[in-house]
Protein backbone atom coordinates (compact mmCIF):
# COMPACT_ATOMS: atom_id res chain seq x y z
CA UNK A 1 0.00 0.00 0.00
CA UNK A 2 1.30 3.87 -0.90
CA UNK A 3 -0.05 6.85 -0.25
CA UNK A 4 1.54 10.12 -2.09
CA UNK A 5 0.26 13.17 -2.66
CA UNK A 6 -0.74 14.57 -6.01
CA UNK A 7 0.17 17.22 -8.12
CA UNK A 8 -2.34 19.74 -7.59
CA UNK A 9 -2.44 23.62 -8.27
CA UNK A 10 -4.05 24.21 -5.09
CA UNK A 11 -5.00 22.24 -1.92
CA UNK A 12 -3.47 18.85 -1.39
CA UNK A 13 -5.46 15.74 -2.47
CA UNK A 14 -3.66 12.21 -1.16
CA UNK A 15 -4.00 9.14 -3.43
CA UNK A 16 -3.71 5.50 -1.52
CA UNK A 17 -2.91 2.35 -3.88
CA UNK A 18 -2.71 -1.17 -3.49
CA UNK A 19 -1.87 -3.03 -6.54
CA UNK A 20 -0.62 -6.71 -6.96
CA UNK A 21 1.81 -7.54 -10.30
CA UNK A 22 1.03 -10.14 -12.56
CA UNK A 23 4.49 -11.93 -13.29
CA UNK A 24 6.18 -14.37 -15.55
CA UNK A 25 8.72 -16.49 -14.21
CA UNK A 26 8.54 -17.78 -11.22
CA UNK A 27 12.57 -16.66 -10.74
CA UNK A 28 11.29 -12.98 -10.74
CA UNK A 29 9.61 -13.50 -7.27
CA UNK A 30 12.60 -13.44 -5.46
CA UNK A 31 13.97 -10.54 -7.73
CA UNK A 32 11.13 -9.02 -6.69
CA UNK A 33 11.53 -9.43 -3.58
CA UNK A 34 15.11 -8.34 -3.00
CA UNK A 35 14.42 -5.03 -5.13
CA UNK A 36 11.17 -4.25 -2.63
CA UNK A 37 12.95 -0.58 -1.78
CA UNK A 38 13.64 0.01 -5.62
CA UNK A 39 10.22 -1.14 -6.96
CA UNK A 40 8.46 0.96 -3.99
CA UNK A 41 10.02 3.84 -4.94
CA UNK A 42 9.80 3.46 -8.42
CA UNK A 43 5.83 3.24 -8.22
CA UNK A 44 5.89 6.40 -5.42
CA UNK A 45 7.28 8.21 -7.92
CA UNK A 46 5.20 7.68 -10.52
CA UNK A 47 2.28 8.32 -8.65
CA UNK A 48 3.64 11.62 -6.69
CA UNK A 49 4.12 13.27 -10.41
CA UNK A 50 0.55 12.31 -11.15
CA UNK A 51 -2.21 15.00 -11.21
CA UNK A 52 -5.87 14.27 -10.22
CA UNK A 53 -7.32 14.83 -13.95
CA UNK A 54 -4.84 12.15 -14.73
CA UNK A 55 -5.59 9.28 -12.39
CA UNK A 56 -9.62 9.64 -12.10
CA UNK A 57 -10.31 8.30 -15.33
CA UNK A 58 -10.47 4.40 -16.88
CA UNK A 59 -7.86 5.74 -19.05
CA UNK A 60 -5.40 7.38 -16.97
CA UNK A 61 -5.77 4.67 -15.13
CA UNK A 62 -4.37 2.90 -18.06
CA UNK A 63 -1.61 4.71 -19.01
CA UNK A 64 -0.92 4.72 -15.19
CA UNK A 65 -0.86 1.00 -15.63
CA UNK A 66 1.15 1.18 -18.55
CA UNK A 67 3.98 3.40 -17.49
CA UNK A 68 4.23 1.07 -13.79
CA UNK A 69 4.92 -1.66 -15.50
CA UNK A 70 7.24 -0.57 -18.42
CA UNK A 71 9.17 1.39 -15.97
CA UNK A 72 9.49 -1.78 -13.27
CA UNK A 73 10.10 -3.79 -16.51
CA UNK A 74 13.37 -1.68 -16.80
CA UNK A 75 14.58 -2.70 -13.30
CA UNK A 76 13.95 -6.43 -13.57
CA UNK A 77 16.20 -9.33 -15.12
CA UNK A 78 14.81 -12.58 -14.31
CA UNK A 79 11.61 -12.07 -15.81
CA UNK A 80 8.65 -9.91 -16.83
CA UNK A 81 6.16 -7.97 -15.20
CA UNK A 82 2.92 -8.60 -17.37
CA UNK A 83 0.61 -6.59 -15.61
CA UNK A 84 -0.50 -4.13 -12.51
CA UNK A 85 -3.94 -4.73 -10.73
CA UNK A 86 -5.19 -2.06 -8.65
CA UNK A 87 -6.67 -3.76 -5.72
CA UNK A 88 -7.26 -0.51 -3.76
CA UNK A 89 -7.11 3.18 -5.42
CA UNK A 90 -8.54 5.76 -3.21
CA UNK A 91 -8.21 9.62 -3.47
CA UNK A 92 -8.99 11.91 -0.57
Amino acid sequence: ISTVNLLLESGRRNLTVEMNLEIAGEELALELETKKPVLRDVIIRILSGKSLEEVSTIKGKETLKEEIVNDLNQRVKDGKIKNVYFTDFVVQ
